[in-house]
């Protein structure tokens, strides 16, 4: 499917070539030397992206930010909630400077609005979501709800988190 997808980048079509994190990993020689080497827009949506519980330790994607991360050139998005993947979806479509890819888990959203279209995000920028003075914390795809929670628990304690 990779290999396919970066031909089809060639002659200027938008590939989307969707697959399992763990999955990808099979893959991982054609993504660097038919994708990545090349320079070619392909567009990697992920899924099972972190761990899946039901699913079992082989469907468990927890190396895909990495080993994609260290290739020059590759754009690895990871979705907070389905809101922001509606975002990455619309901006991997847009990307044509080489690869891009965005991971999202197994299962339901957390419930958040959905924006009716989405729009394209700014690569390399994160959100502040809360500003505080005391405490900084940084998540990466869904430990956003992790960090909400920690933040409550903080400022409850008197600590103020951005």
């Amino acid at each position: 499917a990779v290999t396919f997808a970066a031909g089809l980048a060639t002659e200027g079509y938008k590939p989307f070539a969707a697959i399992y994190s763990t999955f990808l990993q099979r893959a991982y020689d054609q993504v660097v030397h038919d994708v990545a080497i090349q320079k070619l827009p392909v567009r990697f949506p992920i899924d099972r992206a972190g761990f899946v519980g039901a699913d079992g330790a082989t469907h468990c994607g927890a190396f895909d930010t990495t080993f994609l991360a260290t290739l020059p050139g590759f754009v690895v998005m990871a979705a907070a909630d389905e809101a922001e993947l509606r975002h990455m979806v619309r901006t991997a479509a847009s990307y044509d400077d080489g690869p891009i890819a965005f991971r999202y888990p197994r299962g339901n959203g957390v419930g958040v609005d959905m924006p009716e279209r989405g729009s394209v995000l700014e690569i390399g920028k994160g959100r502040i979501i809360k500003e505080g003075t005391k405490v900084a914390l940084l998540s990466f795809g869904t430990r956003l709800q992790d960090c909400l929670l920690a933040a409550e628990e903080l400022g409850a304690a008197g600590l103020s988190t951005t």
